[in-house]
């Protein structure tokens, strides 16, 4: 079971068209292009500082004595957007307005959306029916109240 996050964004979108469900999990791809991921989920200036960590590890690298070092920079910048890219994209969201309705518990993400979707109100169609209610307005005494009664519901006094 993975978690997923609802984000809905700013304003209303009564058809949730543009509801982003995002998976908390691992992403292969940022792991091995992690500042050309950053950039397709707008994270500008993560994206930059990614790529310079990255100019600079693949520098180190290069140094004498600094190889093992360089790489192991690189590879723990890499796991680090792979492990936390898509945190760092749903609080970007946040950030611009989006709003974190709900996290849901699901094995993929089909059936996260019909969890989510299927708790969600339904609009009601049904006309108002309480249109004439000063018409059909009935006196205590023909209604039964004066009788009294013991309990949450009368039973006709028995």
């Amino acid at each position: 079971m993975k978690s997923y996050l609802v984000l809905t964004p700013p304003g209303t979108d009564p058809d949730h068209e543009k509801t982003v469900i995002l998976a908390d999990r691992f992403s292969w791809l940022a792991l091995f292009f992690p500042w050309i991921w950053l950039l397709t989920k707008r994270l500008w200036l993560a994206a930059l500082a990614v790529f310079l960590a990255q100019v600079a590890a693949g520098q180190l690298m290069q140094v004498s004595g600094f190889a093992v070092v360089g790489f192991l920079a690189a590879l723990s910048i890499n796991l680090l957007v792979a492990l936390e890219g898509r945190h760092f994209y749903s609080e970007s969201l946040i950030r611009r307005g989006w709003a974190l309705q709900d996290v849901v518990m699901a094995a993929d993400l089909d059936t996260a959306e019909e969890i989510y979707f299927a708790g969600l109100p339904q609009a009601s169609t049904a006309p108002v029916a309480a249109a004439n209610w000063v018409n059909s307005v009935r006196t205590p005494s023909a209604a039964g109240w004066d009788r009294g009664g013991i309990g949450l519901f009368d039973q006709g006094g028995r």
